[in-house]
């Protein structure tokens, strides 16, 4: 396999780093399985030098994207939940996130869960995407933490169907709305006296019945719900104190509202920067440059962790994830 091939087009922007990983890799290769892990990996001496400079714990969840099973879903919970034990409560925690998205109930565990071993700050830190439900982690976070190619995505609920023998991955709002615009179109033929038999009987697709629209309002409902329980009560009152509950709680659906809207974004995977995130969503985020040693010693870290994942891989058992701290890591295949 060659692994810079298969790296995204944000790692290859950063030659200098990857060609010294790599030698690094090959050294590593003829060592025992442990060894070479933690010489590639490097957890072991890297977070601990994070958390010593940022006096902060660090846990770290990397998903391969475009692996099947890279979703977060609740065989996420005991790695995770290790790796907080193995903190033990902390003022100050911080979780590093790669992620496509997956399950919004596994999300909402995760947050308790890291809120339940830290008594000041829990930061969300995203190396390069976190998308979906990992962008529902980090709006349930003090703060973000991003960098330049850093990027949250919208969280409209998914629904998967099966289209001419094709999986395919709509917005749940997409049938919400063609359901209405079904209606609409029934009673106006209806209204003049047209026939209106066809739009009957599309309303009797799988796809546009009560049962499955009724589904699909609670998956974005749940997901809102959750942006609006958390936000004002760290996110937004850390950022805002000045700001009443009510005031917070209002700001929390105007964010709510934009990031679950498909006519807002769009697109599922549509890229939502810093920039964005901070002024335009009002979100409590740190910016950290090119330049930054915390920002460089954090890329390095999921760097590590991509390249891991590539050379723990074959075409019979790809690499899905990769869970570590500053003592141990544990992949998910």
């Amino acid at each position: 396999m060659d692994i810079v091939d298969n790296l995204d087009e944000k790692i290859k922007k950063e030659p200098l780093l990857l060609q010294d990983i790599l030698k690094e890799v090959g050294i590593a290769a003829q060592e025992s399985d442990k060894i070479r892990s933690e010489k590639i990996l490097k957890h072991t001496i890297l977070i601990p030098q994070y958390e010593k400079e940022e006096n902060r714990k660090l846990i770290v969840y990397v998903a391969k994207i475009g692996n099947q099973k890279s979703a977060i879903n609740p065989d996420d919970i005991a790695p995770i939940g290790s790796m907080l034990a193995n903190c033990g409560c902390v003022d100050n925690l911080d979780l590093m996130i790669h992620s496509p998205g997956g399950s919004g109930v596994t999300a909402e565990k995760i947050v308790e869960m890291c809120r339940s071993y830290t008594k000041k700050e829990f930061r969300v830190i995203v190396p390069n995407m976190a998308k979906s439900a990992a962008t529902i982690i980090s709006l349930g976070a003090d703060k973000i933490v991003m960098g330049y190619c850093s990027e949250l995505g919208p969280i409209d609920a998914q629904k998967f169907i099966n289209i001419g023998g094709m999986i395919q991955q709509l917005s749940a709002q997409s049938f919400i709305s063609a359901r209405d615009n079904l209606i609409k179109e029934l009673n106006k033929a209806k209204s003049e006296g047209k026939e209106y038999i066809g739009y009957l009987q599309q309303l009797s697709s799988s796809t546009v019945e009560p049962a499955f629209i009724e589904e699909c309002k609670r998956e974005l409902n749940f997901a809102i719900a959750l942006v609006k329980k958390w936000l004002p009560q760290y996110m937004l009152k850390l950022k805002n104190p000045e700001l009443t509950t009510e005031q917070l709680e209002q700001k929390a659906v105007i964010i709510a509202e934009n990031l679950s809207s498909a006519d807002v974004r769009f697109a599922h995977g549509r890229m939502i920067g810093p920039k964005e995130c901070e002024e335009n969503l009002g979100l409590n985020i740190l910016t950290l440059q090119k330049e930054d040693p915390s920002w460089n010693l954090l890329w390095e870290i999921y760097l590590r962790a991509e390249i891991f994942l590539m050379i723990n891989s074959n075409p019979q058992q790809q690499a899905a994830k990769v869970f570590f701290d500053n003592q141990n890591f544990l992949m998910a295949f």
